[in-house]
């Protein structure tokens, strides 16, 4: 099941706090877990939910983990400000040449691809 949770650690009610608030968020963690495969899942700490919505389609959630602002539909990552440059360039980079190699060399600028499914493209 994937989700976004609260953890918390439990903590021994006879010793006292140091009341700092770094102390206080030690005990208190937002998490984010995904199932990858049959006994296999991921569990990441956010840092924040940039938005989280619901639309006619699909759970839509914007979340900021160790990968950079994450897009997340339906529990499913879909791609992260860490690695989307891997995803977009494969993209992109097979047109450029082919046209370039197409035109003796002088290819296209630039590239238009259409349906790229996350809306990141």
């Amino acid at each position: 099941q994937n989700s976004i949770t609260m953890a918390t650690s439990s903590s021994d009610p006879q010793q006292p706090s140091n009341g700092g608030i770094e102390a206080q968020r030690a005990k208190v963690g937002f998490k984010f877990t995904e199932d990858l495969a049959p006994g296999l899942e991921l569990s990441i700490d956010l840092k924040t939910i940039i938005h989280s919505t619901q639309s006619q389609f699909q759970q839509i959630d914007v979340v900021e983990t160790y990968f950079g602002k994450t897009l997340i539909t339906d529990g499913k990552t879909q791609s992260a400000q860490f690695d989307e440059f891997a995803y977009h360039e494969s993209l992109v980079h097979p047109a450029l040449l082919h046209f370039t190699q197409a035109q003796g060399g002088e290819g296209p600028k630039t590239v238009f691809i259409g349906g790229g499914g996350e809306l990141a493209t």
